[in-house]
């Protein structure tokens, strides 16, 4: 019986050590511009949370995004139409206090086979939804998936960065 009670407790202690206990920062839309490629935005933003600070053992600090109605963000998950970069220290403040190079994909229906979304597919996967929906997200190597609070992008505000291009 002792070593059952040694073993549970063991196991809820483990379980345990691999939340993250970081606050979950809420994010701050500030501006979104095209790339002179014309292949990625930047995509700047705000949060009171120290996001670049919050682990020491990180694998990666990137902003995921959606172009649809799937708002599942965890690692494996395949999103049809999404979105990524990784998030650097803004050096324009007016723009945010960070900044994310976001490029726009489609995965393909064989996993691992995507395309970059550009023209006339990512303009019609931005007029199907008002809002582009992102998050903050972390991988680390003690502690499970570090995710913000959802932001919200209108996709408006991609569009008339598309439109000013042309």
């Amino acid at each position: 019986m002792n070593r059952f009670l040694l073993t549970l407790a063991l196991l809820f202690c483990c379980s345990c050590s691999s939340n993250h206990g970081r606050p979950i920062a809420a994010l701050d839309y500030r501006a979104v511009s095209l790339s002179s490629s014309g292949s990625s935005f930047f995509i700047g933003f705000s949060s009171h949370t120290d996001l670049l600070g919050l682990f020491q053992s990180k694998i990666g600090e990137e902003l995921v995004c959606t172009l649809g109605a799937d708002l599942d963000f965890s690692i494996g998950h395949y999103q049809k139409l999404y979105g990524n970069g990784i998030v650097e220290v803004s050096e324009n403040p007016s723009k945010g206090k960070y900044i994310a190079r976001v490029i726009f994909k489609e995965t393909g229906e064989v996993q691992g086979k995507e395309r970059i979304l550009d023209g006339n597919g990512l303009r019609g996967a931005l007029m199907a939804n008002d809002f582009v929906v992102c998050t903050f997200r972390v991988h680390t190597t003690k502690y499970k998936t570090y995710f913000s609070e959802f932001m919200r992008i209108p996709s408006k505000d991609f569009l008339k960065e598309i439109d000013g291009l042309e």
